[in-house]
């Protein structure tokens, strides 16, 4: 069996410096996220969890742990996978890293078809949790297949939906704030454009950048 490894070339300075930003912001949001809306799970107050899931907070709890877990070791992977850094420690925590997506994701599932919530709401969770699976699951076939390339975007991807935990709540708080729709319809929004939305976005700046780095072909 051969193994592949990443590429080591390291990043351009304002490169590094550039996603060193960046993923010190997601990865500080993710704390901020974890400390104040995760974690107050754990202390089992059948308030916390309301009547919908408080039958079913084991489930819920794995869902959550596996996404704190992948939440925090998602920015060391991609600055490690990124920049060439540390590749034995990087290949570590990219299985600990699927183990946690692999985990919520089944337990995403079941959430999904137990919720009272309604079937709109059941498919935006369910299709978290498949994108989660086809975009983490691609990420690591591309690597045992030495694309290289396309194994960084695919990670890179997979975390942007794994960072639908933190969309998620951000858009229950701001349309709430706002007094847009009922309980139930800001709940079934977020659960589609938390990760849909950014995948999007992210989708465009990537094949963008490959686009606008082309020279337009001159016609006669």
């Amino acid at each position: 069996m051969t193994t592949t490894t990443l590429d080591t070339q390291p990043a351009a300075p304002d490169r590094r410096w550039g996603l060193i930003s960046l993923l010190g912001v997601a990865g500080f949001s993710a704390l901020v996220f974890i400390v104040g809306f995760a974690l107050p799970y754990f202390a089992l107050d059948p308030d916390h969890f309301g009547p919908n899931f408080w039958p079913r907070r084991g489930r819920l709890l794995v869902h959550i742990a596996g996404g704190i877990i992948a939440l925090m070791t998602g920015p060391f992977q991609l600055w490690m996978g990124l920049t060439g850094r540390r590749m034995r420690l990087h290949r570590a925590l990219g299985k600990v890293y699927m183990a946690a997506v692999a985990i919520s994701s089944l337990a995403a599932f079941y959430l999904a078809l137990t919720t009272q919530a309604g079937w709109v709401f059941a498919a935006g969770l369910g299709g978290l949790g498949l994108a989660w699976v086809v975009t983490t699951g691609l990420a690591y076939i591309a690597i045992r297949k030495g694309v290289v390339e396309q194994h960084k975007e695919w990670m890179i991807r997979s975390y942007v939906v794994t960072f639908g935990f933190v969309f998620f709540r951000i858009l229950v708080g701001v349309t709430e704030a706002a007094g847009v729709g009922t309980p139930l319809d800001r709940l079934t929004a977020a659960s589609w454009c938390g990760w849909s939305v950014p995948l999007l976005i992210n989708e465009a700046i990537l094949q963008g950048r490959k686009i606008f780095s082309v020279r337009s072909a001159r016609t006669v």
